[in-house]
């Protein structure tokens, strides 16, 4: 099994997010968008993690929301350019774990487009291991999240709002694809928040008999949070949370601690 290495790092020259493409998600959220929306990420957000070496996340200093995100990572191999659905994912070479993190603590400051909410350092690792596309139907793939050991995310790609070769096929329509770039292809329901000590652990594998043979496996992706020590400057946007951001963060108010909202449950 190939591995993620500092090579495949630096390779991408974009990394690219899928806001909602799960069913579970979106019927967590409350809304389910007609077309697919993306946002980027800096390259420099993404980070390495396995079992023998966990990437290392902080926890900016003064934040409290730490959202994790178990996805389907999609590795670029040869450039897409206004590219048909039916030959878009041949420009795939490799399928890969990945966990969308984020400060919901920042949201408000770059509304849209999440630059500093999913931009920090080390809020996008990947691996560990390396899937290869054209071994693996896009819609019999599983990806499973823990959260400290506990199962938290477990859902298949066999009924995706937007397929993965719609995705590529659309965004090539504007912008050139290049190899090595990746996209993140959005998280079912589950995510969470991740405190300072937890860790989270996420992987991709072929569901049983999609290759008619052994599971296809990414291995596990393992990353630990860390407190950050150094305070935001007054210079720029600080955090801040809310209950809707908590609730928004932990997938329920239940989940984030919160009294029902009695507003919702009138009439």
């Amino acid at each position: 099994m190939e591995q993620v290495t500092d090579h495949t790092l630096a390779a991408a020259r974009k990394v690219i997010a899928v806001h909602i493409n799960y069913p579970s998600r979106a019927a967590q959220r409350g809304r389910t968008p007609e077309q697919p929306s993306y946002f980027l990420k800096p390259p420099s957000s993404l980070a390495f993690g396995s079992a023998e070496a966990p990437s290392v996340v902080e926890r900016p200093a003064g934040c409290e929301l730490l959202g994790f995100e178990g996805e389907v990572a999609l590795i670029i191999g040869k450039p897409a350019r206004r590219v048909g659905v039916e030959d878009a994912w041949s420009h795939v070479e490799w399928v890969t774990a990945s966990n969308d993190l984020g400060v919901y603590d920042l949201r408000y400051a770059d509304k849209g487009s999440n630059l500093r909410s999913k931009g920090g350092d080390g809020f996008t690792p990947i691996g560990p291991g390396l899937i290869p596309a054209d071994a693996v139907d896009p819609a019999q793939l599983r990806i499973r999240t823990w959260h400290n050991g506990d199962l938290v995310q477990d859902d298949t790609t066999a009924d995706l709002l937007f397929p993965f070769a719609r995705l590529v096929a659309d965004l090539s329509q504007l912008l050139t694809l290049e190899e090595g770039d990746i996209i993140l292809t959005g998280t079912p329901a589950g995510a969470s928040v991740a405190k300072p000590g937890d860790v989270v652990e996420v992987e991709v594998s072929t569901t049983t008999g999609a290759t008619g043979g052994a599971e296809l496996t990414t291995g596990r992706l393992v990353t630990r949070v860390e407190e950050g020590t150094t305070a935001f400057a007054d210079f720029g946007a600080r955090p801040k949370a809310d209950d809707v951001q908590r609730e928004e963060a932990y997938g329920s108010r239940a989940a984030a601690g919160l009294s029902p909202d009695e507003s919702a449950a009138v009439g």
